[in-house]
C-alpha cells in the first residue's frame, strides 16, 4: 500500500503478472482471446499470448486495474544496505505520480511514491524479514500499473554485507566527503536526554553515517565551537536563530512552532525544509522559491513491529502537564478511561498517584509505546493549525500501536483513515471504548500506518532525502566557480 492506501497494481512485464490476487482475469486483449497461466510455485502468471498494448485487469472486488504499455522511464540509482533510491516517471503523463514495487518470489516487499513534482524521484525501504535472510535475496523494481521494470532494478542483498552483488550505477556525491552538523536548541549536553530534539538529531545523525556522510550534533552551547567538519549546517529551528556563516552549505528543518521564525531568516538559507505540506505551501505563496516538504520520521533501528507483543488494555499518554490540564488526560478521567500517564508538572493538577513516572527514557519508550493497547497524541495549536504531524504519529505507528490524536490538518494526506481523531468528548469516549472491547480492526489500521511509516517515513528516507538536496546544492556551487 502506498500513503493514500489505494491497492497497488501490479507490473506486466514481458507478460508476466508480479503482484495482485489470486481473483485476477481479464478479457481479449488485441482482440484475442487471452488466457493467464501459472507460473511454478511462484506469485507471478503469464498472460498468453503476451499484450502489446494498454490493457485492463479484472479483480473480484474492486475497481479494474489498468496497466499502460510503454511511455515509462526510471533507474535504481543508489543501493545501500536495505535502502534503495532512484527515480521513476510516467512519459505519456508526465504531471502524474508513480509508485515503485519491490518484489521478489513471494510477492511485493515494499512500495514507494515517485512524485512526479520532485522528478519522479523515490526512496524506498526494504523490509527487515528480506534484508536479514540468512541467504542472499534477489529483488527486483517496477513502476506500478507498467510493463517496465527500473533500469539497474534487478539487485542482490547479500546478507554478510548487505549491499547488491552487481553495484547499480551511483549518484556521485560531492567532491570531497561533506561533514554535516546538526544545530539544535537543547541547552547542553547535561539536558539533552530529556530533550526530544536531541533524540531526533542523533537519530538523523546516525542515517547520515549511513550514507557516507560524516555527522555530529550540536547543543546551543556548542553552536559555534564546533568548526571542523563543518561543510553543511542542518538547523532544526527551536526557540532560537542560528548565525549563519554563507560559506557552509546551510539548511533549515522546521518541525514545530512555525510562528517564531521571521521572514528575513529564511534568506539565510540555501534550502528550507519543512514538516508541513501546508506550510511549504503557505512559503511558496510569501515567495520563497527553495523550499520543500520533509515530515517527521521514525528511527526504524529503535521502532519496529513486534508481533508477540502483550498489549496493555489501557490508553498511553506521554507527555508534561505545560502547567495546563492537558485535554486528552481531562477527557480520560472525564470519561473514566484506563490511562497509564508518564510526564512531569502534574503536580496539584491531578490526584495523587495518577501519574506512573516523571519520564520515559528515549531507548524504552518502543516498548512503552508497544505495550499498550492505545497511544494518546495532542499537538501544540500552531503545529495542528499548520498541519505539522508530531514525531509521536511517525514512532508510535513504527511499532504498530493504534493511535487516537486531536484533529491536525495534513493528518489523512500522509496516514490516510490510519490513525483515529477525536475533537471532543464524546467522540473519545466511543473511540477508545471501541478499541477495548474490539481491538482487532484498531490493530489492522495501526498495521497499516505501521507499513506507511516503514516504506516513506524513516530517518533514512530523511537522511537520503537530505544528502540529495547537498549534492544539488554542491554541485551547484562547483559550476558557479
Amino acid at each position: 500500500m502506498l500513503e493514500d492506501d489505494t491497492p497497488l497494481v501490479p507490473v506486466v512485464h514481458d507478460g508476466v503478472i508480479v503482484g495482485g490476487d489470486e481473483s485476477l482475469a481479464l478479457d481479449r486483449i488485441d482482440g484475442l482471446d487471452t488466457r493467464l497461466l501459472g507460473l511454478g510455485q511462484t506469485c507471478r502468471r503469464l498472460v498468453d499470448p503476451v499484450p502489446k498494448s494498454d490493457f485492463t485487469l479484472l479483480q473480484a472486488t474492486g475497481a479494474p486495474l489498468p496497466i499502460q504499455a510503454g511511455g515509462w522511464a526510471g533507474a535504481v540509482t543508489r543501493v545501500q544496505g536495505g535502502l534503495v533510491t532512484g527515480w521513476a516517471r510516467n512519459l505519456r503523463r508526465p504531471g502524474q505520480d508513480c509508485a515503485v514495487i519491490a518484489f521478489d518470489d513471494s510477492g511485493t516487499v515494499a512500495a514507494a511514491p515517485a512524485r512526479a513534482a520532485e522528478g519522479g524521484r523515490f526512496v524506498l525501504r526494504l523490509p527487515p524479514d528480506v534484508t536479514g535472510r540468512a541467504g542472499p535475496s534477489a529483488v527486483t523494481l517496477g513502476i506500478a500499473g507498467s510493463d517496465y521494470l527500473l533500469e539497474h532494478g534487478q539487485i542482490t542483498i547479500l546478507p554478510e554485507l548487505a549491499h547488491p552483488v552487481e553495484k547499480p550505477e551511483i549518484m556521485p556525491r560531492p567532491l570531497r566527503d561533506l561533514g554535516v552538523r546538526i544545530k539544535i536548541s537543547t541547552p547542553n549536553l547535561k539536558e539533552a536526554p530529556m530533550w526530544g530534539d536531541f533524540h531526533f538529531a542523533n537519530s538523523l545523525a546516525a542515517s547520515f553515517e549511513r550514507q557516507g556522510l560524516q555527522a555530529g550534533v550540536d547543543t546551543a552551547d556548542a553552536w559555534y565551537s564546533q568548526t571542523e567538519h563543518q561543510d553543511v549546517v542542518l538547523t532544526i529551528r527551536g526557540r532560537h536563530r542560528v548565525k549563519i556563516d554563507r560559506s557552509r552549505i546551510n539548511l533549515m528543518w522546521i518541525i514545530s512552532h512555525p510562528d517564531r521564525i521571521p521572514d528575513e531568516e529564511y534568506e539565510d538559507y540555501d534550502h528550507i525544509f519543512v514538516a508541513s505540506d501546508i506550510y511549504v505551501a503557505e512559503l511558496r505563496d510569501r515567495g520563497l522559491e527553495s523550499v520543500s516538504v520533509l515530515h517527521q520520521a521514525t528511527d526504524s533501528t529503535l521502532f519496529y513491529l513486534d508481533p508477540d507483543i502483550t498489549r496493555e488494555p489501557s490508553c498511553l499518554f506521554v507527555g508534561n502537564s505545560r502547567r495546563e490540564y492537558r485535554t486528552m488526560v481531562k477527557w480520560c478521567i472525564e470519561t473514566d478511561v484506563p490511562l497509564a500517564l508518564y510526564g512531569g508538572g502534574w503536580e496539584g493538577i491531578l490526584p495523587s498517584g495518577m501519574v506512573r513516572g516523571t519520564s520515559i527514557g528515549n531507548a524504552e519508550l518502543p516498548d512503552f509505546y508497544a505495550g499498550h493497547l492505545m497511544l494518546l497524541n495532542d499537538h501544540w495549536d500552531s503545529m495542528r493549525d499548520n498541519g505539522f504531524l508530531s514525531n509521536r504519529l511517525f514512532d508510535g505507528s513504527g511499532v504498530g500501536t493504534p493511535i487516537l490524536t486531536d484533529p491536525v490538518a495534513g493528518l489523512a494526506d500522509v496516514f490516510g483513515d490510519a490513525i483515529s481523531e477525536a475533537g471532543d468528548p464524546g467522540r473519545f469516549g466511543t473511540i477508545v471504548a471501541d478499541c477495548m472491547a474490539d481491538p482487532a480492526p484498531y490493530l489492522e489500521r495501526a498495521r497499516r500506518a505501521h507499513d506507511i511509516v516503514m516504506t516513506g517515513h524513516t530517518f533514512d528516507h530523511r537522511a537520503t532525502e537530505i544528502a540529495m538536496m547537498i549534492d544539488r546544492i554542491a554541485a551547484r556551487r562547483r559550476f558557479a566557480t
